[in-house]
C-alpha cells in the first residue's frame, strides 16, 4: 500500500482495518477497550484481512478429525466455530474480552466452549492441545515471552500452532489497524514486533517453524474493496504483504524458558 492511501477520504470510507485515520476524527485505544467497542460489529464489518487470512490459512491447517483445538484470543469465536465443523473432538476458546466473548456465545455451538482469561496465563491443563490457532492476536500481547511459554505449556508434544498477525512491514507503509465506531474511527495499539522476533520467542520455547508466509491482497479480496467504494485504491493496497502467517510444530525437546 503506497503512502497515498493515508488519505483521510480513504479512510473514512474504507476502514477495513488497513486504513490510516485523518488524527481528528480518530481515537487510539488499548487492545481490550477497542474490542469492547468493536465487538457488537466484528462479524459484520467487511474485512478483506479476515477473508485474505482464511483463503491462506485453511489449506494449512492438519487433519482435526478427533482433535482437541484451543482458539486463543478467540474474540467472536469465528475460528472456533468453523473448525467444530472439521471433526474436532473438543474445542475451547479463549479471551480477555467480555464483550467479545458475549458475541461468540450467540452462536450456539460456542456457548459452553469459551473461557474468559488472559492468554498469558490460560486455566488450560498442559500437553493437551493438539492445535493451537491464535488469529490476530499476537501484536496485542505485551509479554511475547510468556506468551510462547504458555502455548509451550498446553500444546501437545508433536502438536501444532499456527498464528496469523498484522504483517509488521504494514505500519512502515503507513497502515493502521482501525475500525469504524460511533461515527469516528478507533485505532487499535499494538506492538510491533518483527517476524523475526516472533519466530525466536516460539522457537526459544520448543516449537519448530515449519512455514512462514507473508500473503498480499489477490483478487479474492477486490470484491471487498468494492464494497466499500473503493476499488479504484485495490492495486495500490496488493503491492505488499497484509499478514502474516506462521505454522509451527512443538518439537522433541521442548526448551522450558522461565519466561520474562
Amino acid at each position: 500500500m503506497s503512502h497515498s492511501l493515508q488519505d483521510q477520504n480513504v479512510t473514512r470510507q474504507i476502514d477495513l482495518g488497513v486504513g490510516c485515520a485523518d488524527s481528528r476524527l480518530r481515537r487510539r485505544l488499548p487492545p481490550l477497550k477497542a474490542h469492547a467497542l468493536w465487538a457488537e460489529t466484528y462479524d459484520s464489518d467487511p474485512n478483506p484481512l479476515l477473508d485474505l487470512e482464511e483463503r491462506e490459512l485453511i489449506p494449512l491447517l492438519p487433519n482435526l478429525e478427533g482433535a482437541f483445538v484451543l482458539d486463543v484470543a478467540c474474540g467472536t469465536g469465528r475460528w472456533l466455530n468453523r473448525l467444530l465443523g472439521r471433526g474436532v473432538r473438543k474445542g475451547v476458546g479463549i479471551d480477555l474480552s467480555p464483550e467479545m466473548l458475549a458475541q461468540a456465545r450467540r452462536k450456539e455451538q460456542l456457548r459452553d466452549r469459551l473461557v474468559c482469561a488472559d492468554c498469558t496465563a490460560m486455566p488450560i491443563a498442559a500437553g493437551i492441545a493438539d492445535l493451537v490457532l491464535c488469529s490476530f492476536a499476537i501484536s496485542y500481547v505485551a509479554r511475547l515471552e510468556r506468551f510462547a511459554s504458555e502455548l509451550s505449556r498446553v500444546v501437545k508434544m508433536g502438536g501444532r500452532m499456527i498464528l496469523t498477525d498484522f504483517h509488521p512491514s504494514c505500519h512502515r507503509r503507513g497502515w493502521r489497524r482501525t475500525f469504524r465506531h460511533a461515527g469516528g474511527v478507533v485505532e487499535i495499539l499494538d506492538f510491533q514486533y518483527s517476524i523475526e522476533e516472533i519466530c525466536a520467542a516460539f522457537q526459544a520455547n520448543g516449537f519448530a517453524l515449519e512455514r512462514i508466509l507473508s500473503p498480499s491482497f489477490g483478487e479474492a479480496e477486490r470484491a471487498i474493496f468494492r464494497k466499500c467504494g473503493k476499488e479504484h485504491v485495490f492495486e495500490q493496497a496488493r503491492e505488499g504483504p497484509a499478514i502474516v502467517i506462521g505454522a509451527f510444530r512443538l518439537g522433541n525437546s521442548r526448551h522450558l524458558g522461565k519466561g520474562p
